[in-house]
């Protein structure tokens, strides 16, 4: 049976814990067609954090009233407005308090020996107190990366973006979580992998795979369940 891949947040969140307690995460699981989500504030990150055009001059930021705009044309719902808006509007604040600009940077999607691939960063270097940053964002309100599932993405991000390219060795690495809604906006918390204790890439691999051992044996239950409810009929009554 196909196994549908979990959200790169969620294998994080999981694959750190004792494997009973990954079980009882992923039975939770539900994959179906969430309320809202925050792919409409993906698309604006680029103009959020200043990403520079190409062989341009030096542009400036781009207002907050562009990104409002893309976000109001983009989501489906207020709900999905509303929590695109709080996560975009604490963004740009945290980026112009910064002055914060970058360049796009394609870091593919990393592969890892299940077959799946993960990709926990985003796809640009940002200039951040004087140093190079490559940002993963985490806007989630719940089930968000715990400490230890930051340390997994941060070695994830070691691993395919220093350790694979000598020309990023020295770059920093960050993870942008965000607080409870103020007003109409979510304060970003950025941590970086300073002082973190990084796991092996053949740990990383050990840990997917159980995860995704794990997924697959859910996967597989609910499918008999279904199969058992249905009686297992096939084809016509008739």
């Amino acid at each position: 049976m196909k196994i549908r891949p979990l959200p790169d947040i969620d294998l994080a969140r999981i694959a750190c814990l004792p494997e009973e307690q990954q079980r009882n995460q992923l039975e939770k699981m539900q994959l179906g067609h969430p309320p809202f989500t925050y792919a409409p504030v993906r698309t604006c990150f680029h103009d959020i954090f200043n990403v520079q055009p190409a062989m341009f001059g030096l542009a400036q930021p781009t207002e907050w009233r562009i990104v409002e705009a893309n976000l109001t044309a983009k989501c489906r719902s207020q709900a999905e407005l509303k929590a695109n808006l709080a996560v975009a509007r604490g963004l740009h604040s945290f980026a112009i308090a910064n002055n914060m600009l970058g360049r796009a940077q394609e870091f593919a999607s990393l592969s890892m020996g299940t077959g799946q691939r993960v990709t926990f960063w985003l796809p640009m270097v940002l200039s951040y107190q004087e140093r190079p940053l490559v940002p993963f964002i985490d806007p989630r309100k719940t089930r968000g990366l715990t400490r230890a599932a930051r340390r997994f993405v941060f070695s994830m991000m070691h691993e395919h973006i220093r350790a694979a390219e000598p020309d990023y060795e020295d770059v920093r690495l960050g993870i942008c979580q965000f607080g409870d809604l103020e007003g109409n906006s979510r304060s970003p918390v950025l941590h970086t992998d300073e002082a973190v204790e990084l796991f092996s890439m053949a740990e990383l691999e050990a840990m997917v795979s159980t995860t995704y051992n794990l997924w697959q044996d859910v996967c597989r239950g609910r499918e008999a369940e279904v199969r058992r409810r249905a009686g297992g009929q096939r084809g016509s009554l008739l």
